[in-house]
């Protein structure tokens, strides 16, 4: 009885400190017109989110297999931010950064996508690798035009670590479990 009572007073110990540090150390927002990337996700006990301000947007040429105007997004994993460093650790580690340490997103050509003129909003083709593993969406994006930097396109989407062959993490014994799903929200200037 003695044993049982320990280890639920350790398990509220860890569930009040997870939570207390999420709270103090949240990532900082991003601006309406920044490039970014947000992953945010939760467990059974918290959410969290990681913010990577520094996503490196190339254009393909007319040489490359691809349309021109295509950007391929490359976001290094080591860049981001998150609520704490030992959150952070487990994102480096959990998206096998040492092995692959750049998440792709390639967003198919502006000449191709077909846009609502009236909403700004269109559907892009677009190819997401995460550890290795790359898988096709097609994202509901805005257009916005900011002063000095031109069109933004913003998206986001719903995605599955599973599948990315990434297995949601279970700490504390299995008794903190990250969900299955994260939110991938982003903002890139595309011209």
């Amino acid at each position: 009885m003695y044993i049982h009572k320990k280890y639920r007073l350790i398990f509220l110990l860890l569930v009040f400190c997870f939570q207390l540090s999420a709270d103090e150390n949240s990532s900082e927002k991003p601006d309406d017109c920044s490039n970014y990337v947000l992953i945010q996700g939760s467990s059974n006990i918290n959410k969290f989110e990681f913010v990577n301000h520094n996503p490196n947007i190339k254009k393909t040429d007319s040489s490359e297999k691809y349309e021109p105007h295509t950007r391929n997004i490359y976001i290094p994993v080591y860049d981001f931010s998150g609520p704490n460093k030992l959150m952070l650790k487990d994102f480096y580690q959990l998206l096998d950064a040492r092995n692959f340490p750049f998440i792709n997103i390639k967003l198919e050509s502006y000449d191709t996508a077909e846009f609502d003129e009236e909403t700004g909003g269109t559907l892009l083709k677009t190819e997401i690798t995460i550890a290795g593993e790359t898988r096709d969406y097609i994202i509901p994006c805005e257009i916005d035009h900011c002063e000095n930097k031109g069109m933004v396109i913003k998206g986001n989407l719903e995605v599955k670590l599973s599948a990315f062959n990434i297995e949601a993490p279970r700490k504390v014994l299995g008794t903190v479990k990250v969900d299955d799903e994260v939110f991938i929200t982003f903002s890139f200037n595309y011209i």
